[in-house]
């Protein structure tokens, strides 16, 4: 049931979005079906339904974000699927966002539609209808009415990507800070804890993630200028954090392996302690990570991402023979670094391969970092000579300008390659989510790691860079972490 099949003159007239506090929808939808989605629109709108949807948004606002904050305040996202919407990037763009926002998802079939295999996993676990149903606009209207209204839905709420972190409550002192940290932020030297040693468990807890502040250690401090601050560019997000883990040398227990059908091998990364200097408060302070997890030995390549969502955003590199299923996958936004999660998870549970109350997220940036460290705590997980880093990482001095196939370079000490070049990783929560307890989320996430277009300076365990979570390019990709639900504690 297409547009196609209406007259022009019999398309309804479009009324004003909802812009109040009170619960509504955020509707999805392609131009092309417009005229039968206004007209369930104003069925909707009849019943009361407080409705969000593209129309009577002011011709001045920004339309990327307030389109994204829409989502974000939305009690539930309603998609009219239809080939045209699956062709239409304005559609997926939304699909992504309201999964990395954990929606509850409606979906609406306007026709028989073929479903690229990421979408339909992704859209798998929520409520859908068919237009084709004799009752289909009834039971919409007790779905929205229900989810609008906090009543008991059969709508599936899926699991949050990322663990919910102790946060550190600076108030006022950080915005104390913060007309002075702006302006010595790109002169300022930073200031590095004394390494502790810490004793390990015996015993290794299940996969799981936590992190927390441990303020025992932080009382006492050696502090010693640090080689690793640098600053640059204007964002919320300052540039580097000079970081290092307090932790004794990798143990045999680290070695431990878990292989995935569809994600591959993911390496052991056990309990530590990391210090890090928090963004804008002008202090450094021990974190825990109280819990082992696994992260992915190398980043996603290209054949597992087609595998999963059944294509290859990639973009096209000059291959050497056989490589091609190898090469980390890149032109990769975080929405659809996100969203692959997602997919792999669900594929992973109906296959019955995924370790119980366990998902795969990406992992945070205090997870990357301990884990590229790997107990180090120079400039370079092996030492401060940036002349090793062509055995460890493809990067400008070596890369010829293109990605190589992974594994090829050597590993850190627990395991993981490609930490220092061919492609930068997107991370879930940021530094500064995690350790200032900043919740608000804009359109800008962080990225680590070294690139193959990168210099070597611009490869060290302490770099990051900030792109919008639209934003796809050729030298980003991302690496998988597999742990435990939120909530879920480890025994």
């Amino acid at each position: 049931m297409t547009d196609q099949s209406i007259p022009s003159d019999q398309i309804p007239e479009p009324f004003e979005c909802y812009t109040g506090n009170n619960p509504y929808i955020f509707v999805s939808y392609a131009r092309l079906d417009k005229s039968f989605v206004y007209s369930t629109l104003q069925v909707f709108n009849d019943a009361e339904v407080n409705i969000w949807y593209d129309e009577g948004i002011p011709p001045s606002t920004e339309w990327v974000e307030e389109i994204a904050q829409a989502i974000k305040r939305s009690s539930l996202f309603v998609l009219f699927m239809s080939p045209q919407a699956v062709s239409s990037r304005f559609v997926r763009n939304e699909i992504n966002y309201a999964v990395s926002l954990d929606k509850n998802i409606l979906t609406v079939y306007l026709e028989e539609t073929l479903l690229p295999e990421g979408l339909s996993l992704c859209l798998q676990p929520y409520q859908s209808l068919e237009v084709n149903d004799q009752d289909w606009l009834q039971k919409a209207c007790l779905a929205i009415q229900a989810q609008i209204n906090d009543e008991a839905s059969n709508l599936v709420e899926f699991q949050t990507d990322t663990p919910d972190i102790p946060g550190i409550d600076l108030g006022g002192q950080l915005w104390g800070h913060w007309e002075r940290a702006m302006q010595a932020q790109g002169t300022r030297h930073g200031l590095r804890v004394s390494k502790k040693s810490i004793c390990e468990s015996e015993t290794l807890p299940p996969p799981a993630t936590g992190i927390e502040e441990d303020e025992g250690l932080v009382a006492s401090t050696s502090l010693e200028p640090s080689p690793d601050r640098t600053s640059s560019g204007k964002t919320r997000h300052p540039w580097a954090v000079n970081v290092e883990v307090n932790q004794t040398t990798p143990s045999v227990e680290s070695n431990k392996i878990f292989e995935d059908t569809y994600a591959g091998t993911f390496m052991w990364i056990p309990p530590g302690e990391i210090s890090i200097w928090v963004p804008y408060a002008e202090e450094q302070r021990v974190v825990k990570v109280s819990r082992g997890f696994w992260m992915a030995k190398y980043p996603v390549t290209q054949e597992v991402y087609q595998g999963v969502m059944g294509m290859n955003p990639s973009f096209a590199e000059t291959l050497v023979e056989g490589t091609e299923d190898n090469l980390p996958v890149n032109n990769v936004s975080w929405l659809d670094a996100v969203s692959f999660c997602k997919a792999l998870t669900i594929l992973a549970r109906n296959q019955h391969t995924l370790p119980s109350n366990s998902e795969f997220r990406l992992p945070t940036e205090v997870e990357w970092e301990y884990a590229c460290r790997g107990g180090s705590t120079s400039g370079y997980y092996f030492g401060d000579d940036p002349n090793d880093l062509l055995l460890h990482g493809w990067f400008k001095a070596n890369s010829q300008k293109r990605i190589h196939a992974v594994g090829m370079k050597a590993p850190n000490p627990w395991g993981l390659h490609d930490l220092y070049g061919n492609v930068r990783e997107w991370v879930g929560n940021s530094f500064v989510n995690t350790l200032l307890n900043d919740s608000e989320q804009d359109e800008f996430r962080i990225s680590r790691g070294g690139g193959y277009m990168k210099t070597a300076s611009e490869c060290k365990s302490a770099s990051r860079s900030t792109n919008s979570l639209h934003h796809r390019f050729r030298n980003l990709g991302f690496r998988l972490a597999l742990a435990e639900l939120p909530g879920i504690t480890g025994k």
